[in-house]
């Protein structure tokens, strides 16, 4: 009889009339997830964009996103906050969890990009599908709900990773057989677009714009005349890449060379070009690799606010390919998948499975109520991971659910690291 009674209390802590002591290793209680949110999903409808495309974006996004830094392509979970969700006859929502209660933005129109602002979470940044071919971004204020400008666009828009400035764009159709062009737009997040301004790529010193590139306004199609903003149109290669690190800063790379872009008085110009290949460490630096005079390549790296170039020592193992979903601290990297590059002290990610095995049974739950849920989840819950906010969200199926994190030391550092 003793023996039964200490089995069945054996979980829970002396003070609560168990027998296991107080302080159980935090690894000890993966498995125990407090639940803060719930939102129950109509058959239909799912956390899941439509034509979600950035133009440097070769490969779909995994739709549970990675950390959640405004660097990666857009995620349907935001932060801790809410959700994207897509439905039934082209309507879609956002859904944000504040003061215990959700809060609704509609749209008739399918969504295929969200984000919160990085900065303080009171911007969203939406951008719809509004025909064949046609996209609209809008800028929220949150959570009043109030649009602060709406611009066409391609199918994706972003922030700066100082949450400054939105990045708008999309390609302008060249006539006969030239390069394409991207026109981009820098708006900003908090005051209403004034006159639109277009890069004249006239900088002293510096090569011409390439031919049939637009530096005058009259020469953009009508839809770039429509088109709010700091305006800037660049020549678009497979392979090229974009970052906005800063709200007046923007980095094109590609096989053609790259360029340093900064907003100065309401108009783009170019402040250094070069040869090599550019490339990001976000949040730390830029990064290059160019030929050395003596022969064979060197890397570099830059503050991504100024191009100022020092070389990394040959001792310093190659640099990983690049994706966004890699985050860069302290000469070591790593991401939500716990992948790593010359990082040895942050702990082994554990929660993902942890949080998959404990709301499986859910899952199957859900998928024998509703017939939709194997084909969104045929293979168990989706677990999107927060780790930085200390949160996840749970799809289970028929609903998500907002789980705390088990305070594990990868969680403090993490939340230190990236916030």
């Amino acid at each position: 009889m003793l023996l039964l009674f200490a089995v069945v209390q054996a979980p829970r802590p002396v003070s609560s009339g168990g027998v296991t002591a107080e302080g159980a290793p935090a690894i000890m209680n993966l498995g125990s997830y407090e639940s803060l949110a719930e939102f129950r999903l109509v058959d239909g409808w799912a956390p899941r964009f439509q034509g979600a495309q950035d133009p440097d974006q070769a490969e779909a996004w995994p739709f549970e996103g990675g950390f959640g830094t405004p660097w990666e392509p857009a995620s349907p979970y935001l932060a801790d906050q809410g959700l994207a969700l897509n439905g039934p006859g082209g309507h879609s929502e956002v859904v944000l969890w504040r003061g215990l209660d959700w809060q609704h933005y509609r749209f008739d129109a399918p969504l295929c990009s969200a984000r919160l602002d990085p900065a303080k979470g009171n911007r969203l940044l939406v951008t719809l599908q509004m025909g064949p071919s046609r996209f609209e971004t809008r800028l929220l204020e949150v959570p009043e709900g109030r649009t602060l400008w709406s611009a066409q666009s391609g199918p994706w828009s972003r922030f700066s990773w100082d949450g400054r400035e939105a990045l708008v764009g999309f390609f302008e159709s060249p006539e006969g057989r030239g390069e394409a062009r991207l026109l981009l737009s820098a708006l900003s997040c908090d005051a209403e677009p004034g006159d639109p301004t277009l890069a004249a790529w006239d900088e002293p010193g510096l090569p011409g714009p390439p031919k049939g590139l637009a530096t005058r306004a009259e020469a953009l199609s009508e839809d770039g005349r429509d088109l709010p903003g700091m305006r800037v149109q660049i020549p678009w290669h497979v392979g090229d890449r974009l970052w906005l690190p800063r709200g007046n800063r923007l980095w094109h790379g590609g096989p053609q060379g790259w360029t340093a872009w900064g907003l100065e008085g309401g108009h783009w110009q170019r402040l250094v070009v070069g040869a090599g290949y550019l490339n990001a460490h976000p949040p730390e630096a830029m990064t290059l690799v160019e030929p050395a005079p003596e022969g064979g390549m060197i890397r570099l790296t830059s503050p991504p606010a100024k191009a100022e170039w020092t070389e990394v020592a040959s001792t310093v193992p190659p640099w990983p390919a690049w994706d966004p979903a890699w985050a860069w601290r302290g000469g070591g990297a790593f991401d939500a998948w716990d992948q790593r590059w010359n990082e040895v002290a942050l702990p082994p990610e554990r929660q993902r499975k942890s949080l998959f095995e404990s709301y499986r049974s859910d899952w199957r739950s859900a998928l024998g109520l509703r017939v939709s849920v194997k084909g969104w989840l045929p293979r168990g819950p989706e677990v999107a991971l927060r780790e930085p906010l200390g949160v996840a969200w749970i799809w289970v199926g028929d609903r998500v659910l907002l789980v705390r994190l088990v305070e594990v030391e990868r969680v403090r550092m993490l939340r230190k690291l990236l916030r």
